[in-house]
């Protein structure tokens, strides 16, 4: 009997030490968390003094924080379509917003190579990338479940009657006839902490890209009662409803940051609650800077949302594209660091691909790499870039912006035929002094970049740019 129960004894710590170590080959769980039109210079840890984001904050101080992380593009849609494919603007399939552009069956996305090894993977939040009707909707494109919209202009609104669910509507019936019975970011929300927590015992990835603080600018009341009557109140200047929000938009505007930290808090306990924590690895970032335009006071001028940059939304300057990037991984990624790899969202998929051993299931051809290395401290393995493009496209798909990052130059384009301007961001990360006519070798260098990042027939093997009109619906 005695020999017996050694022998039991000796089979159950195998068998646990073989659990341990099923546990420690499980890959991580990956969080990747992104607001909308939220520049850096709205974070506290990148500056922000006026509005409070503690949680935000508190990824900072627990992972690594990145100074020279940039977005995929300067608007919505093609970031978005970096992000998921890796590849940059010259090649991803959305270079602009509107148009129906979508993505195709021929594209692979980020969450089609984590499926591929295993991830069960959720989206909740805005798309942009194909409606239901199209062959780029979320559910064609690697996600086994979403939430929130499909359409650009459906997550303008944060009291709409329905919200995506799959691809049906779940209808709000609580905000029919103009009423704000239900705060939509809220539905989505509760839709992304359900599938952290369903999924708890098996890989997940969860794409939460949340529609705040994208105008229109309404914060539900318990938010903006914080910063009311604490700043300067404007005339409404956009006659649509809520576009500027009450008469103390400010107030609105700081509240919806701090609402969006607040979510962002709750995933971290929601992560806590479940005994995620140590083994999921969160990112958050922003699409792109600041909206301007009629916003320019809140969004960029009174809240310093480009920081020291120069540019906002909708141009390549770095105030458009130069966003906040934190990422964090208990015990894998060192607390309070900060890095200054040159990246941006094309490096995304690489990284999540090797953080979760997908290698094998990326697409042959990617523009990013990866920046694992970085975040697991060894930075002697880390690659860099050559130079990072971005362009943005017309209705033909001609093109109508461009930008260069090149080492330590930048070139800008940002408007049609323009000539580039060239600024050197060691000494000039404010883009004040236009280098491009004194430094011709550089120049030189930057149009061949140019000629060979854009590149129609790269990813769809189009004989001429003019048949690019069969991809613009």
């Amino acid at each position: 009997m005695r020999y017996l129960l050694l022998a039991l004894s000796f089979c159950l710590i195998v068998l646990q030490a073989a659990s341990a170590d099923d546990a420690s080959r499980r890959p991580p769980n990956i969080v990747f968390i992104m607001a909308d039109d939220l520049g850096r210079g709205h974070c506290g840890c990148y500056g922000q003094t006026k509005i409070r984001t503690p949680n935000i904050d508190r990824l900072a101080a627990q992972g690594m924080k990145f100074t020279e992380f940039y977005s995929g593009a300067n608007v919505c849609a093609p970031s978005r379509s970096v992000l998921m494919t890796g590849l940059h603007t010259g090649h991803t399939p959305v270079r602009n917003n509107g148009l129906k552009r979508f993505l195709y069956d021929e594209d692979t996305t980020v969450a089609e190579v984590l499926k591929a090894a295993g991830y069960v993977t959720g989206g909740f939040g805005k798309w942009g990338l194909g409606d239901t009707d199209t062959p780029g909707v979320a559910l064609k494109q690697g996600f086994d479940t979403w939430s929130g919209q499909y359409s650009q202009v459906h997550a303008h609104f944060y009291y709409p009657f329905f919200v995506m669910k799959d691809l049906q509507k779940l209808p709000l019936p609580e905000n029919e006839g103009q009423k704000r019975g239900r705060y939509v970011q809220d539905v989505i929300h509760q839709h992304a902490l359900e599938f952290i927590t369903n999924n708890k015992d098996r890989p997940f990835f969860a794409y939460l890209p949340y529609i705040m603080p994208h105008v229109e600018l309404i914060a539900p009341a318990e938010a903006r009662k914080e910063y009311e009557g604490k700043f300067p109140k404007l005339e409404r200047k956009d006659p649509r409803p809520g576009y500027l929000g009450s008469d103390d938009a400010h107030a609105e505007f700081a509240g919806m940051v701090t609402y969006l930290d607040k979510l962002i808090g709750e995933v971290l306990t929601t992560l806590d609650r479940n005994g995620l924590t140590d083994n999921t690895i969160v990112f958050f970032t922003s699409d792109n800077g600041p909206q301007p335009g009629a916003w320019t006071d809140i969004f960029v001028d009174f809240f310093d949302g480009n920081g020291p940059y120069r540019g906002a939304k909708g141009n390549f300057y770095e105030g458009g594209i130069r966003v906040p990037f934190i990422v964090r991984w208990p015990g894998r990624i060192q607390a309070g660091s900060t890095s200054d790899f040159v990246g941006y969202f094309a490096d995304v998929m690489p990284t999540l691909a090797e953080l979760a051993r997908a290698d094998a299931h990326l697409p042959k051809q990617v523009d990013g790499l990866s920046f694992a290395p970085t975040l697991l401290g060894q930075a002697d393995k880390q690659k860099v870039h050559e130079y990072l493009y971005w362009e943005a496209a017309g209705q033909k798909q001609e093109i109508t912006q461009q930008a260069v990052r090149w080492g330590h130059w930048k070139a800008v384009r940002n408007q049609p035929n323009a000539k580039f301007e060239l600024y050197d961001l060691r000494t000039d990360a404010g883009e004040e002094r236009n280098l491009a006519g004194e430094s011709t070798d550089v120049m030189r260098r930057i149009t061949a970049i140019c000629e060979e990042a854009h590149s129609l027939e790269r990813k769809y093997g189009l004989a001429t740019p003019e048949s690019a009109k069969d991809y613009v619906r």
